[in-house]
């Protein structure tokens, strides 16, 4: 038998959009959930207008300034199209909250709300249990 005009990465752009498009609705759910769990402080404060660090803006803090940075980044090539391994992260933190890593170590908010959201990430990715469908018990 043989197989004539067969092409293997015929629908490779069809496929590439598809795991995008789940990809993408996975970082909205962990967005989600992050931005539930993610703690928001009280206090504002304007930036130092004294001291070796005055008219910094770094300095400056606004209560929520944390939960507001939460975003979701799909990462690009060089040439600024989206990179073969797909890769949709979801960031914490930037300049004004650059302070994200260390109220993860002290009070964390991004590893329970991964752990919480695994399950249904696993099912929109298609990699899980699907919902709705009963596992069988494990004989032994």
């Amino acid at each position: 038998m043989r197989v004539t005009e067969w092409n293997p990465n015929r629908f490779d752009k069809e496929f590439d959009e598809v795991s995008r498009e789940r990809l993408i609705k996975a970082a909205k759910v962990l967005k989600a959930a992050v931005m539930r769990k993610c703690p928001v402080g009280t206090i504002s404060r304007p930036m130092y207008s004294s001291g070796p660090y005055k008219g910094a803006t770094w300095t400056r803090r606004d209560a929520g300034s944390l939960r507001k940075s939460v975003r979701i980044v799909e990462k690009k090539t060089k040439t600024g199209r989206i990179s073969k391994k797909m890769n949709v992260r979801v960031y914490v933190g930037n300049y004004l909250a650059y302070y994200a890593s260390i109220v993860e170590h002290s009070r964390p908010f991004m590893r329970p709300a991964f752990e919480e959201t695994l399950p249904m990430i696993e099912t929109l990715i298609g990699v899980g249990k699907q919902i709705g469908l009963e596992a069988e018990p494990d004989r032994m």
